[in-house]
């Protein structure tokens, strides 16, 4: 999220929110280094009529980094040579489902967003969203944990981790992703729940591996290890758990430790 002041809220929505909004004539000339954006834009729908040429550079630049696309993403054309693109064209889906974002966002933005604007007494900022808020440099704004969750339910387990491995390496220390401490415990949490304990071993053992230990990590993988019926390896998991945990975590270790040494 971003902060603005009210009135160049759309402004600044309209660096953010999408390639896809953007619909403009073709340019006069034919190579890239000619191109320049047009006066003049045609079938805009819902961009603002003062969208033109070098902001209308600027616009498209916003919308290509917030996405991580190019301009073929959304308009008919391929390649550099932007003046051979058909810009004001309607062809193509993600261009049509683009303009119905951007007045979702600004919904948002206008609607919503400015009602706690009121309540929290502001008169001159507020926080808005914008098309990075979601996107985060990605066409499809999907977290970390549901991408993962798809792959072991289409592909397995073992193929999630292959993608972690290859996601983190492309995107670690950006923000595209979540490789923090803590997400792949409770991603792992949610297999277990739903009784994928194979899946949600191997998550943690990931988890382990890539961030170290942790007590809410060995007490969550300790769980699922009980609910999978390894009991033996579940006590040795809470007994790794209890050395790490601070005084106040121990007594919930010790208590699962106890219960399966009944059962």
């Amino acid at each position: 999220m971003c902060t603005s002041t009210r009135t160049g809220s759309l402004h600044l929505l309209l660096l953010f929110v999408s390639i896809t909004f953007l619909a403009v004539s073709s340019a006069r000339t034919t190579t890239a280094q000619e191109f320049s954006w047009p006066e003049d834009p045609e079938n805009l729908k819902v961009l603002p009529a003062d969208v033109k040429g070098a902001k209308l550079g600027q616009v498209m630049r916003g919308f290509a980094s917030a996405l991580g696309v190019r301009c073929e993403f959304c308009h008919v054309g391929e390649g550099p040579n932007l003046g051979l693109f058909d810009f004001a064209s309607d062809e193509k889906l993600n261009k049509r489902k683009a303009r119905v974002m951007i007045e979702m966002v600004k919904a948002i933005n206008e609607s919503h967003l400015s009602e706690l604007t009121s309540l929290e007494g502001l008169t001159t900022e507020r926080i808005e969203v914008t098309c990075i808020t979601c996107h985060r440099t990605q066409d499809k704004p999907v977290m970390l944990d549901d991408r993962l969750a798809s792959t072991i339910q289409s592909d397995g387990v073992d193929a999630a981790i292959t993608e972690y491995r290859d996601l983190r390496e492309q995107y670690y220390g950006g923000f595209a992703y979540d490789f923090s401490e803590g997400m792949l415990t409770g991603l792992g949490e949610r297999l277990g729940a739903e009784e994928n304990y194979d899946a949600a071993i191997k998550i943690l053992g990931l988890e382990i591996e890539m961030n170290g230990e942790s007590p809410s990590t060995f007490y969550t993988l300790g769980g699922v290890q009980g609910k999978a019926g390894l009991r033996d390896e579940a006590i040795s998991t809470f007994e790794k758990g209890i050395e790490l945990a601070p005084d106040g975590w121990r007594p919930f270790f010790q208590q699962e430790i106890d219960r399966l040494r009944q059962e």
